[in-house]
């Protein structure tokens, strides 16, 4: 939780005249009637903000838990500013009180965290409503609630109590429940995932609003094996990722999107929901090949490397045969010793053409040599066969294809009444360019 620095600073407007009307007051009100000045001297009459680029008074007035027209003590005011402290927004509140013979304003004074320190909400399975109409319901609640929050204070808590409360005014049996998510390799947190928790939320059918008629036979194959599964919004989002997204580029949509998912509640049971997942698509053009340039080769010819490219001009731009076809080339560049060899494609969009240019830039790096050659669990006689059957010498230039092209043409030297389980490890040593190789032969 962020610490807060409290300040408090007491501006009494007119110090004497305040105290002369008050002592006037008391001497022209019978003594039963005495409190009513000081009633009015500690009504809240006006609270401003200053500082913040974020937040307004309409906001900072209920999430201080203030009221205008409430009678206030200063202890009210250092509890607000412990209130909006608490929430992580601010790495500094403090405020300044005054009064007046009508009552009291008090000027908060905050400073808003970095946006780096702010990370996305996420809302996983909330089917029974939109996003608009969820985020509407916070705001009633959660008045400083702006879809990206401090991971630390008490917002995150303070967002699931609201969920939870528009949850039970629906009469839905669930409970509201939420994760801090960080990358899998580690680091930062990367936002807050909101999720109903004690029902079983399933896919009946998914949805692509948008879709052009060419691209709709393959999505839909694509979705046979969601069938059933949890609704979810971020496993939905990484399926759209691995498995639709190809189906557009595979047909030229190279600038397709899918927005986040959606969900219609079909029916509901004990327990038990099924929906309907809703992808809106934008497709986007179709772009068609202008024309392939290789850039960065000296090894093998551009002709060479172009003879593996799938990408014919004036036809839609394959983007996933791309890939393959790369990979190829890499491949090809592996059997020559150059281990370290990249591709990488660029592409250059002409959107009034509809067209694209690839610039195929390749990073071919060092040449590998052949480094030593092991082979580890058959008997010493067998071992010496194979070892004098690999033809590839220390020293010479690397070929990653070798060692498979090896174990077909040398089936014969291993012993072959144990059904063999073979592994073949590369290891390549960056420091002195070679790889060393180890087949590994273990029974099943």
């Amino acid at each position: 939780m962020t610490t807060t620095m409290m300040k408090t600073k007491l501006a009494l407007l007119g110090c004497s005249s305040c105290l002369l009307w008050l002592a006037s007051a008391t001497a022209q009100k019978p003594a039963a009637a005495n409190k009513s000045p000081a009633v009015m001297a500690y009504k809240l009459i006006g609270l401003n903000v200053t500082g913040s680029e974020k937040y307004t008074e309409k906001e900072i007035l209920p999430a201080s838990g203030l009221a205008l027209g409430q009678n206030v003590v200063e202890a009210d005011f250092k509890e607000a500013a412990r209130h909006l402290g608490n929430t992580g927004l601010f790495s500094d509140v403090s405020y300044t009180f005054s009064y007046s013979p009508a009552g009291t304003k008090v000027e908060f004074q905050l400073t808003d965290i970095d946006d780096s320190k702010l990370v996305p909400a996420h809302f996983e399975n909330f089917v029974w409503f939109s996003d608009e109409q969820l985020l509407s319901e916070l705001k009633k609640r959660v008045p400083l609630f702006k879809m990206r929050m401090p991971v630390s204070g008490t917002m995150p808590d303070d967002v699931e109590q609201a969920l939870q409360a528009v949850i039970d005014e629906k009469k839905i049996p669930a409970r509201v429940d939420y994760l801090r998510e960080a990358p899998q390799q580690g680091g930062s947190l990367i936002g807050v995932a909101y999720r109903v928790e004690a029902l079983e939320i399933n896919i009946r059918n998914v949805e692509f609003p948008g879709a052009t008629p060419d691209l709709l036979p393959g999505l839909q194959a694509a979705t046979r094996k969601l069938a059933g599964a949890r609704y979810m919004r971020s496993p939905l989002a990484q399926v759209a990722s691995i498995e639709f997204m190809p189906v557009c580029l595979h047909r030229g949509y190279l600038k397709a999107s899918f927005a986040d998912a959606q969900a219609r509640v079909v029916s509901q049971a004990e327990g038990e929901v099924e929906v309907d997942a809703i992808l809106p698509l934008t497709p986007g053009k179709v772009y068609s090949t202008s024309s392939v340039e290789w850039k960065g080769n000296k090894v093998i010819p551009a002709d060479d490397l172009q003879r593996l490219i799938h990408l014919p001009n004036g036809q839609a731009a394959d983007a996933v045969r791309l890939v393959s076809d790369l990979e190829t080339v890499r491949k090809l560049y592996h059997g020559k010793g150059y281990m370290a060899a990249q591709i990488n494609p660029k592409p250059v969009m002409d959107d009034e053409r509809s067209t694209v240019h690839y610039d195929l830039v390749v990073n071919e790096g060092d040449q590998y040599k052949m480094g030593e050659f092991e082979v580890a669990g058959l008997d010493s006689q067998a071992r010496a066969h194979l070892q004098a059957a690999w033809k590839l010498k220390e020293g010479d230039p690397y070929d990653s294809e070798y060692p498979k092209k090896f174990l077909n043409e040398n089936s014969r030297l291993v012993p072959g009444d144990v059904p063999w389980a073979i592994g073949i490890h590369e290891a390549v040593n960056e420091r002195d360019k070679t790889v060393d190789v180890t087949i590994r032969f273990s029974s099943k």
